[in-house]
């Protein structure tokens, strides 16, 4: 089509456009956000005589690159889906270091949902995105203080096999569990402000992270669950967003989590809910399990 291209993002031209495109999914909206401030030259755009008709973003060139697509209701017929997956390939099939990608979109997308399958996507898991608006929690009397480089091991062993054992219960396959990462390490230690663990008799039994007003990782070590631990950590960490100075906490949830129903209890509610599908361009490096005894 001679009149619609895919280019480079330029944000004086593009970044109120999208704003409006995305005004009905704040979820996107703060995905899309995130992917500017890492690199704006992870973002394609399309234009058509000018107009922006949609756009691709992703997270950065990694093992698993996540993107976000959208494009114009009136437009989705003219190809330019397939076009800005096309390009969004070619650029990760250049780089040795993607095995894979997921994209993030929404149920109401019936149109991309249906390109994406067509293009050897599969339905990896579906989210739902949980708010709380509200007051604090009555303070508890757990033990709760900031991450320290000292407990990185524990912490990723925490993280690691709860999250391998939450995608085994809800049938998200392959499972996978990453190794501890020096890089990953060094991350950590700059956003240590940001990153809780919970202790009893000086034992890690929980690890949290905040995002701005997201609780962006909660996790019980296998051992300690089902023990009552899960509860006033996670109103710990509302009480800490709320002590930022935010009005809401937001957390996402796979679906068939059981910790949904905790969420629920504590006053969160669903504002929206999102597919994931997921695309390999290589062989799986990651471990498939986790090793004995880890």
């Amino acid at each position: 089509m001679e009149d619609l291209k895919i280019e480079p993002y330029q944000p004086e031209r593009d970044k109120a456009q999208i704003d409006l495109l995305l005004h009905n999914d704040n979820y996107l909206l703060e995905r899309f956000y995130q992917d500017e401030e890492r690199n704006k030259d992870n973002i394609l755009v399309a234009l058509r005589d000018s107009k922006l008709v949609g756009f691709l973003s992703f997270n950065g060139f990694c093992r698993k690159p996540e993107a976000i697509l959208y494009v114009r209701k009136e437009y989705e017929a003219e190809h330019i889906v397939p076009m800005l997956i096309n390009q969004y390939e070619e650029m990760l099939v250049q780089n040795e270091r993607v095995e894979h990608t997921i994209f993030t979109c929404s149920p109401r997308d019936v149109d991309v949902i249906g390109l994406l399958e067509n293009n050897d996507y599969r339905l990896y898991f579906s989210s739902y995105m949980m708010e709380r608006i509200g007051e604090a929690f009555p303070a508890s009397n757990i033990v709760v203080r900031n991450y320290e480089d000292d407990d990185y091991y524990e912490w990723d062993r925490i993280c690691e096999l709860a999250f391998y054992y939450m995608r085994q219960r809800v049938g998200m396959y392959p499972s996978f569990f990453y190794k501890p990462l020096a890089s990953e390490r060094e991350g950590f230690a700059h956003n240590k402000q940001n990153m809780f663990v919970m202790t009893v008799d000086n034992t890690i039994v929980a690890i949290g992270r905040i995002d701005g007003n997201k609780i962006g990782i909660v996790a019980v070590s296998n051992e300690h669950q089902s023990r009552g631990y899960g509860r006033p950590f996670v109103q710990f960490l509302v009480n800490e967003i709320i002590r930022r100075g935010e009005e809401k906490a937001t957390l996402q949830v796979v679906k068939g989590n059981f910790a949904k129903s905790l969420y629920e209890s504590l006053g969160f509610k669903e504002y929206d809910y999102h597919y994931f599908y997921i695309k390999y361009f290589r062989p799986e490096t990651r471990l498939s399990a986790p090793p004995d005894n880890y």
